[in-house]
């Protein structure tokens, strides 16, 4: 009796490719958001600009005014301006006549010294004598130099007298001209002084001389 051989085969596996990726579901609904950057308009910034450069330039000048006004020596400095000036000389029947001013603001002056210079080929007949500035001066020195041209004259505050301060008239130039027409000067010395209560050293700031026109006039 035969045998039914029965032959079982493996089945062939084939392969599997893998599945696609499922698409990402669109929303074609969706609402799209928009963002808005805030806007500011251009009036506004150029006004802010201008504020900005204004304050700027306030804060400079208030920071100069500060560092000027704290600058050692500044109020003293303004204190401290005295001057001696020549003024324009005043013409007569006989003679010219120039005052000489002193300023002093605030300073108490006791003394003055005036050294001048002039053409004595122009200015003859030179002199000079006291003011209304020092009431009942003390006339401590006078010379005057007819040949070089030269004045040296020290007056200041009498015996038991008070410091004087303030403007006026500290002495009185007379002098007569050459007979022609011309112009000259009379100039101050750099050694021309002015002292203080207290003070050894001269406190004077400046000083003015003058140079003027001139006509003859007759010798007193």
């Amino acid at each position: 009796m035969e045998k039914n051989t029965v032959q079982t085969q493996n089945p062939i596996t084939q392969p599997t490719s893998p599945a696609p990726p499922a698409p990402t579901p669109t929303n074609t609904n969706a609402e799209t958001v928009e963002t808005t950057k805030p806007f500011m308009p251009r009036k506004t910034l150029i006004l802010i600009g201008l504020l900005s450069l204004i304050t700027i330039i306030l804060l400079g000048i208030a920071l100069l005014g500060f560092s000027n006004t704290n600058k050692p020596g500044t109020q003293q400095i303004k204190a401290l301006k005295t001057t001696l000036s020549v003024l324009a000389p005043v013409a007569s029947s006989s003679a010219y006549t120039a005052n000489v001013t002193l300023t002093t603001e605030r300073k108490k002056v006791t003394a003055v010294q005036i050294e001048l210079i002039y053409d004595p080929k122009v200015l003859t007949n030179v002199d000079i004598k006291p003011g209304s500035f020092f009431p009942n001066p003390t006339i401590l020195s006078k010379k005057i130099d007819a040949v070089k041209g030269r004045i040296s004259y020290v007056l200041g505050i009498g015996l038991g007298q008070s410091s004087v301060n303030g403007n006026g008239t500290v002495a009185i130039l007379s002098f007569t001209t050459v007979p022609k027409n011309g112009i000259t000067t009379i100039a101050f010395l750099p050694i021309s002084k002015l002292t203080v209560v207290g003070g050894v050293s001269s406190v004077l700031t400046a000083a003015h001389g003058i140079q003027f026109s001139f006509s003859p006039t007759p010798t007193p």
